[in-house]
């Protein structure tokens, strides 16, 4: 769910966006959902190029994502990058937080899977948490609020307010 929102929102909002997957083919949801990503991770050309690394949620497809030494590697490439900006939902802060990445800053996530972000950083019981270049947030609920969050750094507050507007979300 968090990731159809992410995709479409910012697709609504005029951002290019490439949806990866860990693996070629379809993906299935925790819920069930068949997914088909744009393109698996290894065919991603470009992939430390982009404005934005998002890391959507769900169990166990968060556990995949900590395990992988690609996302690992991308992570800490743009987290060392003061122009990019990182985001997770839901359970994907976990894995932030299994790179140290949490350490001494605010974040969010989903309220069951706080005491899994142990690393330092500070919880905060809010859909939305943004400091520096990480945004967070804490699940399905608060993904447009998330995706329109990402949107508005990425094209502006206007196109934010816009899309939001197109789709009747209201703050």
């Amino acid at each position: 769910m968090e990731a159809v929102i992410l995709l479409d929102t910012l697709r609504r909002g005029g951002v290019e966006v490439v949806g990866a997957g860990l693996k070629a083919g379809p993906l299935t949801a925790s819920r069930g959902v068949v997914i088909t990503p744009d393109v698996p991770l290894d065919d991603l050309e470009g992939a430390k190029d982009f404005d934005v690394l998002i890391l959507p949620g769900g169990l166990p497809g968060t556990e995949a994502l900590r395990e992988d030494p690609r996302v690992r590697d991308l992570l800490l490439a743009y987290f060392g990058d003061a122009g990019k900006w990182v985001a997770a939902i839901c359970a994907a802060p976990t894995v932030l937080d299994g790179l140290g990445l949490l350490e001494g800053r605010p974040f969010t996530c989903y309220p069951a899977l706080k005491d899994r972000c142990a690393g330092g950083g500070t919880w905060l019981d809010q859909a939305v948490v943004e400091d520096g270049n990480l945004i967070t947030s804490q699940g399905p609920g608060t993904a447009f609020a998330f995706a329109l969050r990402i949107l508005a750094r990425l094209a502006g507050e206007d196109a934010a307010r816009e899309v939001a507007d197109g789709m009747l979300v209201r703050a």
